[in-house]
């Protein structure tokens, strides 16, 4: 009989101390050759699937909801071999989504995904992957859980994140969950995430099995799963799959396809870009998203019965269903021929080798990860990597002599975002933030920015979203009273979230008004923009008012002290977008549904054709550079960044492409892509030296068909620290396979 209870796994992992859901453990499994670490891993496959059923088989790929939530997916185990059941839906995009075990232990947030982006820091990526994964097994190791800390939902070992479709369209609900509106940039950040998370002992264990999110061109959220969208050969080549095809450089584990469907055929069960997922990875494990089958039954499948539509996601690619059971249909389905067993053995055994590849059915003391426990959630070292994330992730964009702000001076914070603790966290951050299931914990802007200087009166005047104007005179007061303003606006979940789109960019409710009001009284100020996707603040930008701008993101736990630090010029760590800011009327040009993304007026900076707020890539600092670059032989170049002003500094020099003559063709071409980029720091008045070696393939775009096809004609390579007017430019003459520079 499959296994139904906790009871007899409960007392084997109290007597073992083993982790969550570990397998082997039973007496009964110790003479099973699945259970043998001297054997190879295939051969212990093999002995595993010959001991289940085709129905207990069935049971390993679909949701038992007598364990729990369909949506987390709990598969059933088999007790009579000695098999736990597993929970397989972990959120490790932002944090590991659990529930705090202890005091002072709760998991280590990070600023959202496009703050960290904004840093264009490889290392800080792998360190945010290093530490998700080290926190998710210690969680596993020491029997936590994820939303209540009862054992009801075992954190496991399948990380699902980190979430990466592009930033299509500013409007997005979900948009704070990703990092960036250009491909090689978000498959970069996912590739050096995932090269943390997975990260192997000395016999090959990974830490935890890394899922990238959510595969692929989801980026709407009226209609999902039921709702479809013409894309071409060539989006899908050119945004909607190279920062997956990036990422798996990395061999994460596999995917969480998403609800929308391409050119009607729903991503769950879209052989096309599975296909395309398979010659990345063959192995690669392809779990749904929560309800994603039963959504079948409607458009555009519109399958008849929950047989159909398991058989459908099964037969085109999908391996594990999350959040309803119609898999357990399959084996009425085989018999009418709509599935077949091979295929279904071909899930079950891709499944079970993820937990091979965790090392779950081998001793746990046989791998490193073992000794993670209760001292290494939220480490000192854990804490300093996050804190260093949110130097990095804030977008100095304006700065009108504001900035820094003198040791001393009295502040006034002021907006909905001054005191609020929650607000400043991205969806799919972790839910516990302090171990009293309160926010108390988190520092608001107010009080971070009051840790660097301690003169600071907080109010909020308005809220994110309400006409509610009580509150103003006291927050104008306190501007009068002070020399210095900040004013903390933006958005947050009740705008901007999971199921729920944008209808305008603006900011919300009275913000703009409040603001204006603010500025009117002619103080020093920093405008802080907290939001998840970016704001439309032309009223602002228009009024001739000096002032410093800041897009903070969602700056998470340590971001208010991380800000609090940058307005005084203590740190002096910017970032630069990773998004393009639009004006408020693109809205109104651009439907949500066009996928599209060189059709007038275009999307992203590779095929916008109006004038941005702020361009991707731009950012400021408080100190100065100079940027000069020169080829140093073929295609490698050499930049020397010098500190001319007073302040260290760090400093981001980008490497774009543009095709800029190269005969007709009959496909878009973007108006240049991000190739490279490098981060530095360099102390006031030195200088630093740093080499790009760029190839051929940098030089390519891609055709109607998919391709990735180098041209013959003029090619221009631009160095860009994020300002046009330093940005370093070179000619590049292609003739066949050769290349050369053009003096």
């Amino acid at each position: 009989m499959p296994f139904r209870g906790f009871e007899w796994l409960a007392g084997a992992l109290c007597a073992a101390a083993a982790p969550n859901w570990h397998g082997c453990m039973d007496p009964k499994a110790a003479a099973l050759p699945y259970c043998n670490p001297s054997l190879a891993v295939e051969k212990r496959l093999d002995d595993l699937m010959s001991r289940l059923s085709r129905d207990e088989k069935i049971q390993q790929i679909t949701p038992d909801g007598s364990l729990g939530g369909t949506c987390t997916t709990f598969t059933t185990g088999k007790a009579d071999i000695g098999l736990p059941p597993w929970l397989w839906l972990v959120e490790t995009n932002t944090g590991v989504d659990a529930a705090c075990p202890a005091e002072q232990r709760c998991v280590t947030n990070f600023v959202g995904p496009m703050g960290m982006a904004a840093s264009f820091n490889r290392s800080s990526w792998q360190l945010k992957g290093y530490v998700l994964g080290t926190e998710q097994r210690a969680l596993s190791n020491i029997g936590a859980s994820r939303f209540h800390p009862d054992h009801k939902n075992p954190v496991c070992l399948t990380a699902f994140g980190p979430n990466i479709n592009i930033v299509r369209d500013p409007r997005f609900g979900r948009n704070s969950e990703l990092a960036s509106e250009d491909p090689f940039l978000s498959g970069t950040y996912a590739r050096k995430m995932v090269t943390g998370m997975q990260e192997p002992d000395k016999h090959g264990f990974k830490k935890v099995a890394a899922y990238l999110k959510h595969y692929t061109a989801y980026s709407t959220e009226t209609n999902r799963g039921h709702d479809t969208y013409n894309i071409s050969t060539f989006d899908f080549f050119d945004t909607y799959l190279p920062q997956y095809k990036l990422a798996f450089t990395a061999q994460p584990t596999g995917v969480m396809c998403s609800y929308n469907a391409e050119n009607g055929r729903p991503s769950c069960a879209n052989d096309f870009i599975l296909k395309q997922l398979r010659s990345w990875k063959s192995d690669a494990h392809v779990t749904t998203d929560c309800g994603a089958v039963n959504n079948l039954k409607g458009p555009p499948v519109n399958a008849p019965d929950d047989m159909h539509a398991a058989a459908i996601a099964l037969m085109n690619g999908t391996d594990l269903e999350m959040g309803d059971t119609l898999f357990s249909t399959l084996s009425k389905a085989i018999d009418s021929g709509l599935a077949t067993q091979e295929r279904l053995d071909e899930a079950v055994r891709r499944s079970f080798k993820v937990h091979f590849e965790l090392g779950r059915f081998d001793p746990p003391n046989a791998s490193a990860w073992v000794r993670y426990g209760l001292q290494d959630l939220n480490h000192s070292f854990h804490q300093r990597i996050s804190y260093e994330a949110a130097l990095q992730s804030f977008v100095l964009l304006k700065n009108d002599g504001v900035l820094p702000i003198k040791e001393g001076a009295a502040v006034a914070v002021v907006g909905p975002h001054a005191i609020s603790r929650s607000g400043l966290f991205s969806d799919y951050a972790a839910g516990s933030h302090c171990f009293d299931q309160s926010d108390a914990c988190v520092p608001t802007i107010a009080e971070g920015i009051a840790a660097a200087s301690g003169k600071v009166v907080a109010a909020m005047g308005v809220e994110i979203n309400s006409t509610k104007a009580d509150g103003i005179p006291a927050a104008l007061d306190a501007v009068r009273q002070s020399d210095v303003v900040v004013l903390a606006l933006g958005d947050d979940k009740s705008i901007e979230t999971e199921g729920k789109d944008r209808s305008d960019t603006a900011l919300p409710g009275l913000q703009s008004k409040f603001a204006q009001q603010v500025l009117a009284l002619g103080k020093p100020t920093v405008l802080v923009l907290v939001s998840g996707g970016p704001m439309a603040i032309d009223e602002l930008m228009s009024d001739g008012a000096g002032f410093a701008l800041i897009q903070a993101f969602f700056p998470s736990h340590k971001g208010a002290q991380a800000l609090g630090m940058s307005l005084f010029g203590k740190e002096n760590r910017w970032g630069k977008l990773p998004i393009t800011m639009y004006p408020h009327g693109y809205i109104s040009e651009q439907t949500m549904t066009n996928y599209d993304m060189s059709k007038a007026p275009g999307r992203t900076y590779r095929y916008y054709q109006g004038k941005p707020l702020f361009s991707f890539g731009y950012g400021l600092s408080l100190t100065s550079f100079d940027l000069k670059c020169a080829s140093v032989e073929g295609m490698t170049f050499r930049c020397r960044i010098r500190n001319t002003g007073k302040l260290h500094g760090e400093e981001v020099i980008q490497v774009y492409h543009a095709a800029v003559d190269i005969g007709k063709v009959d496909h878009p071409l973007p108006q240049r892509a991000l190739r490279d980029f490098q981060r530095v720091a360099v102390p006031a008045g030195e200088y630093v030296n740093l080499t790009f070696k760029l190839s051929s393939s940098q030089l390519e775009v891609t055709n109607n068909e998919g391709e990735q096809k180098l041209y013959p004609g003029i090619h221009e390579i631009t160095f860009s620290p994020g300002h046009v007017e330093d940005e370093q430019k070179f000619k590049v003459q292609v003739r066949g396979s050769l290349q050369e520079l053009v003096v």
